[in-house]
């Protein structure tokens, strides 16, 4: 069975927790917690695996080229993406915008536009990954904007409906990272989460404008958690760790900025009626956000 189609069942009848000085641990009834992966998830994993970590500020850019690699068999690189996206990096590139730990990565193989003005943040805006993909795709895989009035139940509906259509997706979360659990959340509180709803809560590490994907999601008697993949390998397990929905909503709304974020669902160009159906559905809109990063094509920058 594909692990895209795959429903792992578990039953905990007890959170495990060997630190001996966590009071929170408790015998729980005999529960179902669900992992779903949304369609496509295992040809993103296995490009995860192999790409990580993404070259400096080309986050965006990062899960285009897994998408098409996944998707398409592009043989393309990150730089492909970015000259493509209209990318912009910073004229100094500062540790500041990577995860604690982390030391970046410079290896560029293409010569990528700055951000010279100081009011223009650095990044790829989603216009620019939507024009990506289907350039380097000609065609053949749209990225679809996903924007409006996020709240923990459109986005829970949004990834349960794109499990039931049965499409291979890649779902881009253009998340503010300040709003997202610690990516090292212990396990027990997210297990105490699923079955209660409620855990105490660690704050992210980092606080940037930032694109994840989205793989799947975990389902328990009480709470509902976002499998994500990151750019990263230190963050989380080998770049992969859990969310939950009200945070995911709350970075995407991005209540306390001039900007907000939104969601890119890339698919097959065949298949975009499907999201864009979901998408009405749920009572968000196709319409492209501004995460801060100005879309200029090349033209206009080298004119």
């Amino acid at each position: 069975m594909p692990l895209s189609d795959e429903i792992v069942t578990v039953k905990f009848r007890k959170v495990l927790d060997r630190n001996e000085s966590n009071t929170n641990a408790a015998v729980m009834p005999a529960e179902t917690v669900t992992l779903k992966f949304l369609p496509g998830a295992e040809r993103v994993l296995a490009e995860h695996r192999q790409e990580l970590p993404q070259k400096n500020e080309l986050c965006g850019a990062f899960w285009v080229t897994l998408g098409l690699r996944a998707f398409a068999n592009a043989k393309i690189e990150q730089d492909h993406v970015g000259l493509a996206a209209s990318s912009l990096l910073s004229v100094v590139q500062v540790a500041d915008s990577l995860p604690p730990g982390h030391p970046g990565r410079d290896d560029y193989i293409l010569d990528l536009n700055r951000a010279v003005e100081s009011d223009i943040d650095s990044g790829t805006s989603s216009q620019g990954l939507q024009v990506a993909t289907s350039q380097l795709s000609e065609g053949a895989f749209t990225s679809v904007p996903v924007s409006g009035e996020w709240t923990s139940a459109k986005v829970a509906e949004m990834l349960s409906r794109l499990f039931e259509a049965d499409v291979s997706c890649l779902v881009m979360s253009n998340s503010a990272t300040r709003f997202l659990w610690n990516s090292h959340m212990p396990s027990h509180a997210a297990l105490e989460f699923l079955f209660t709803g409620s855990t105490e809560v660690i704050g992210s590490e980092w606080n940037v404008g930032h694109f994840l994907c989205i793989l799947g999601y975990v389902e328990g008697p009480h709470g509902t958690l976002a499998l994500c993949a990151d750019t990263y390998p230190s963050l989380g397990s080998a770049g992969l760790h859990l969310q939950p929905l009200d945070g995911i909503a709350a970075s995407l709304r991005r209540d306390d900025s001039p900007y907000s974020g939104g969601m890119l669902v890339m698919v097959a160009t065949a298949n975009v009626s499907v999201i864009v159906s979901i998408v009405e559905a749920i009572g968000l809109t196709t319409e492209i956000w501004d995460n801060g990063t100005p879309y200029q094509p090349v033209e206009e920058l080298t004119s």
